[in-house]
């Protein structure tokens, strides 16, 4: 017998969560201008789990299998096919102009997930979260404890062979693992009355102390990597989770101002996902990174998702329309 949620569907709208939203995609942009031992440790614990956690803290249960395929398919996979389209021609054009590409990138970028590098380094985020949000959705019509354990199993297949979990197109075989975020989402919403803001800071402060003191490793999940076993995941959602409450604590608290502002960046979210490592790619930016990169990587792919947006190919670059129409 399937299981059956007692969960009420929720508004995905929440100003505090936007800015949230812009901040966790301003961190994944950070993490590909600097590769360091203290960005990663800065971001990368919580920057990519964030996403997938707020996936299932926004879950609507009971959705039909092919109502999630659609939705996923005009929210991800549309801006997903449209950017790598204009980006495998870019690369084509460039490459036949230089002759620079690299052996194998155009192989590797069709084939996706990680073996995919600039420009098309962010796009087994968008992928995964797609495939993600699906098979979640089919293993909605089994008890909780089947989907648990796929989470599970995904998560120590990931720890015992990176390699394995990393191989597949598309980054597939990594969403059994990215499963337990999408998990922890739901029963943060679950249990969410019970994590006041008070709460929330203490999940926050303990997460950053965990990987401060180098007891919790940073995550690398485009590289299979979840952590030191048991406290990488831990860390990720206490202070995933810790910000998703604390982001929530917000609302009431912004002007209207800040809200629609905050509204219309979140709504450039996946372009600028998709598009920001190409500006990374012209720059041929070094791992030692540098701010005018990270300034150019931020301003013009939210500066033209913001243009288009207003546009009737708006959805096909952003997967969704301008906030309100």
């Amino acid at each position: 017998m399937a299981a059956t949620s007692t969960t009420a569907p929720v508004s995905t709208r929440s100003a505090g969560v936007d800015l949230l939203r812009v901040v966790g995609i301003a961190a994944v942009v950070v993490g590909h201008v600097w590769s360091d031992s203290v960005t990663r440790a800065a971001v990368y614990t919580w920057h990519v789990p964030l996403f997938f956690l707020l996936t299932g803290y926004f879950w609507t249960p009971g959705r039909p299998l092919h109502g999630e395929l659609r939705k996923r398919w005009r929210t991800l996979g549309l801006p997903y096919v449209t950017w790598f389209l204009l980006l495998f021609a870019a690369l084509a054009v460039a490459d036949a102009a230089t002759g620079e590409a690299a052996e194998g990138a155009f192989r590797s970028a069709l084939w996706g997930g990680t073996a995919a590098v600039r420009p098309f380094s962010a796009f087994w985020f968008v992928s995964v979260l797609l495939l993600i949000a699906v098979a979640y959705r089919w293993l909605e019509r089994f008890p909780a404890a089947v989907t648990w354990a796929v989470a599970l199993g995904g998560l120590v297949a990931a720890h015992l062979a990176p390699g394995a979990v990393t191989a597949g197109p598309l980054g597939v075989f990594l969403v059994p693992a990215c499963l337990v975020f999408v998990l922890a989402g739901r029963l943060l919403r679950r249990f969410r009355e019970r994590v006041p803001v008070g709460l929330a800071a203490a999940m926050l402060a303990l997460g950053v102390v965990l990987v401060a003191t180098g007891l919790s490793t940073p995550l690398d999940v485009k590289a299979g990597d979840f952590g030191r076993p048991v406290l990488g995941v831990l860390t990720a959602v206490l202070i995933s989770g810790g910000l998703v409450r604390l982001a929530e604590g917000l609302d009431g608290h912004v002007g209207a101002r800040v809200a629609r502002a905050s509204g219309w960046l979140a709504a450039c979210g996946i372009a600028v996902v998709l598009s920001h490592a190409a500006i990374l790619w012209v720059l041929r930016t070094p791992p030692e990174g540098g701010w005018f990169d990270l300034a150019a990587a931020l301003v013009l792919p939210w500066a033209f998702a913001l243009v288009v947006l207003r546009t009737r190919v708006g959805p096909y670059l952003t997967g969704t329309t301008a906030p309100g129409r």
